[in-house]
Order: structure tokens, then sequence, then C-alpha cells
């Protein structure tokens, strides 16, 4: 046997994989296909999609049924595999289809940690990005954890950079910081020793006020700047404000005349088609698309916070909710524990561990007289499989870090009970473990 197309309907074949094709597919989905294997997948997928068939594998067959995978394409227009059960059989274990070739592919991909940027801060000399690679079998959406870690732009890394110096990522740093008038002003000093390109500092082109964007006077300082910008590298600004409304055009509010228009789409994290909600801080990066045109912004991504006098990062809902209470839990924990102090961490970069790099939603660090103790707060967002396995991967390396707690998708139905019982028993159990910890040992509390 060999992988064929067969008639989604009726399951009869349809047609069969040349050879060339079946070795692209299989070479592509096991992560190790090369720009010539892509071009031949796509087109796979494509006929596929178009002819309404999928892909019947020829690893395994019960009661004359063989395993199948849709071919798919998600709303930003990438093409990737579905392995289909419920109905249908499990590949076999040695198929690069199967659920625990897709755990090995997971655990390789966390093992490249996504590190801050290092260089200069630019983004324009970048390759604009291909959204219609193939990619391996799975629902290739934002919420997962391999797509949360491949999928981040240039952009919203170097955003990311600027909002952890800035410590906008830490309570209680975010909580006196003000309004953004204040804030935006702390992350331009956050970039006073980082360069756009030789001798051109970053601070100097960074932007945090949207009125000179509209009285075009951040066109006007980066045309100047360009006049002897150094050869090799592409003249670039960066505009950075807070964002309420946001579309694939541009951000702002039309009707209050303070849009501004971006050429290409705006980023943002998106869970399933749903984009995370206002409020967001933006950063875009204002540059000629070609000699003859004038500055305008090119490219934009738009970093939920979690409110205007708050700008800590979130990458969903949820994590905005359980911000939220996790506030709570730390102004809590200070009653109990008034010698001590306690923060709220919302890490951007990877963490290494002894068994892999990991990212944990959230870290609540209780310290008190040289001693720290450690607390994970996972936000699980879904009980999908899919989802469940990228978990399976990193949550025993948060565990390396402290003690994991995690809020399950279910604490955040209906009108907020069950996320404050959530919050009341992370509470309790941080509590009880101080109190051995240092109440009992040193009398504190």
């Amino acid at each position: 046997m060999a992988l064929d197309l067969v008639d989604k309907r009726t399951l009869s074949r349809a047609e069969p994989l040349t050879e060339g094709e079946e070795r692209a597919v299989r070479a592509v989905v096991d992560g190790a296909g090369d720009a010539a294997g892509a071009a031949t997948v796509l087109a796979v997928i494509s006929r596929a999609r178009a002819a309404g068939q999928w892909l019947r594998c020829d690893c395994r067959e019960a009661d004359g049924r063989r395993p199948m995978v849709a071919p798919c394409r998600n709303h930003r227009g990438t093409d990737y595999w579905r392995v289909l059960g419920s109905r249908h059989p499990d590949h076999d274990e040695n198929c690069v289809f199967h659920r625990t070739q897709v755990r090995h592919r997971l655990e390789e991909r966390w093992s490249r940690p996504r590190k801050a940027p290092r260089g200069y801060f630019a983004v324009l000399q970048d390759a604009a990005e291909d959204r219609r690679v193939p990619l391996p079998h799975g629902r290739p959406e934002e919420e997962t954890e391999e797509r949360r870690t491949a999928r981040r732009s240039a952009l919203s890394q170097r955003l990311l950079m600027l909002m952890e110096r800035a410590r906008f990522n830490r309570l209680p740093e975010a909580d006196a910081l003000g309004g953004p008038a204040s804030w935006l002003g702390r992350l331009r000093d956050s970039a006073a020793d980082i360069e756009i390109a030789p001798g051109r500092p970053l601070r100097e082109l960074l932007f945090t006020n949207e009125r000179m964007w509209h009285g075009r006077a951040v066109h006007a300082r980066v045309r100047e700047a360009a006049r002897d910008w150094p050869s090799g590298f592409r003249a670039q600004g960066f505009l950075c404000v807070v964002a309420w409304e946001v579309d694939s055009g541009g951000i702002g509010n039309a009707k209050e005349g303070n849009r501004i228009d971006v050429a290409s789409a705006v980023g943002r994290p998106v869970i399933g088609r749903n984009p995370v909600p206002r409020p967001y801080l933006f950063l875009g990066v204002v540059g000629q698309r070609s000699r003859r045109a004038g500055y305008e912004c090119l490219i934009g991504h738009a970093q939920p916070i979690v409110a205007a006098k708050c700008p800590v990062p979130v990458d969903s809902r949820n994590e905005r909710r359980a911000f939220g209470t996790l506030r709570t839990v730390i102004r809590r924990l200070g009653e109990t524990f008034p010698d001590a102090a306690f923060s709220l961490e919302k890490p951007v970069f990877d963490i290494p561990t002894p068994e892999g790099p990991c990212l944990p939603d959230f870290i609540v660090r209780a310290r008190c007289r040289g001693d720290e103790a450690v607390f994970v707060v996972e936000v699980m967002g879904f009980d999908r499989p899919d989802y469940l396995r990228g978990k399976e991967v990193t949550h025993p390396r948060m565990a390396t870090l402290g003690t994991l707690f995690m809020i399950g998708a279910d604490a955040f139905d209906g009108g907020g009970e069950r996320l404050r019982e959530e919050g009341v028993r992370i509470t309790e159990l941080i509590r009880e473990t101080l109190l051995v910890r240092w109440g009992v040992r040193r009398g504190i509390g």
C-alpha cells in the first residue's frame, strides 16, 4: 500500500500519491522537509482541499479501514494536516502521523528556547514571514504551546523585550506606574542603551506620543535621520502607543480621528479565531516601502495588556482574568506575612530548567530574611487532547522552578465565582506552605 487520496464522503480511492509526493509528505510531517518538499506538499494539500479529499495513510489497517488525515488551512493562510480520530483507526506508533511522534516533535521544539532578541533593534531588514509553509499535523492555533513558541514575530519579540526591561511584567512595579503618559516614558528610558543601527540609538527614534504621528513630526524625524543612515542598514523608527481598537489595517478609533493606518496587517495574539480583546500596547515600524514612497507605518503588533494603568502583557482573556485573581492572592499573603515581600511575574521569554526550557504563565515569589519560595501558576485555556499534549512536555519542566498550581479552563466559565474559589485555594495552599517553611521554623506570620 501507499499514501493515497480518497473522497471524504465515500472514502473511495480517488488517486494515489506519486513516489515524490509521498516522500515529501512524510519528510515535511516529520519536520525534515526542504523548500522543494514544502512546495510539493502545498500542491498536494491544495489539490485535495479543492477536490474534497482526505489523505489515507498506509501505516496500518483495522477492519478494512485505514487511518486518515485531512488537508486544512487556518485563518492565517497556513496549510497543514489534521489527524482524524473518532471512527478512524489510530496511526501505527512508528508512523510520522502518530501521536507519540507529535510529542517527540514538541520536545524537540521546546529544546530550542525563545530568548530575548539580540543585536540591533531592527525589523525591516528581516525577511517577510511566509505563512504558507505546510505545518506538521495538528491544529495550528495560537493557543497550543508549540504554536505560541513558534509564531512570535520579530516585532512582538522586540516589544516584549522592551516591556521586560521596563519591568512592566512584574508586580508591584507595574501597579505603581500610573497612567500611559508616565509608563510610556519609562519604556523610552529602557531603550537608552539599544541601537537600531550603528550609532543610531533607539531612544531617539522611539515615539510614544501619537500626536507626533498625526502632526507628521514622526515622519519628519525619521526622514531626517535617514539622510546619513549607516550603509547596509535600513532606516526605520518605532511608534509605541496604547491602542483600544485594532483591525487588519490599523489601530485607534476612526470616529475620534486618531486612527493610525498600517500598511500590512497588524499582528496580535489570537485564540482560535478570536483576537484577545483590548487594551493593547502597539508597536509600529515607520519606514519606506520604496525610495519613491513616503514614510508610513509599515508593520505593527498589538500586545494585549492588563489595563491602561497596569501594562502587564498577557496572551489571552483568561490570563488577564487570572492576573486579577493572583493580584488579590499576593495582597492577602502580604497581610498574613507582613515581614515578607511578595511579587507576581509574567515571564515573556523561556526560562531554562534541567529538563529543558519552559514559559510559565505566572510566577509568585515570596521572600523573607534571605529565603525565597517560588510558586508557578499555569492558566489552562483548553482541555483538548492536542493542547494537553503540549502541557505534558512543559509542566514537568515548570515544576522544577517551584510548586506548580494550575487554574483549570472551567474556572473561567460563568460570572467569576469559580475563579474566585481558585484564588482562595491557591492562597491557602501557599499560606500553608509558608507557615511550615517560615512560621514554624522562624516564628513569622
